[in-house]
């Protein structure tokens, strides 16, 4: 199993924190979730 370095941790929470700042109510928020869910799903057939 690959694990992430420090870096990449921060870059990705950096991303997903970007993603829900942006976010101005529930709809957003509610995108954003799925957005993130659908890079984890990427991320994990790699």
């Amino acid at each position: 199993m690959d694990y992430m370095t420090d870096k990449q941790m921060e870059i990705l929470l950096k991303l997903v924190a970007d993603k829900f700042e942006a976010c101005e109510n529930m709809d957003d928020v509610k995108k954003a979730i799925q957005d993130v869910k659908e890079m984890a799903k990427k991320d994990m057939k790699q």
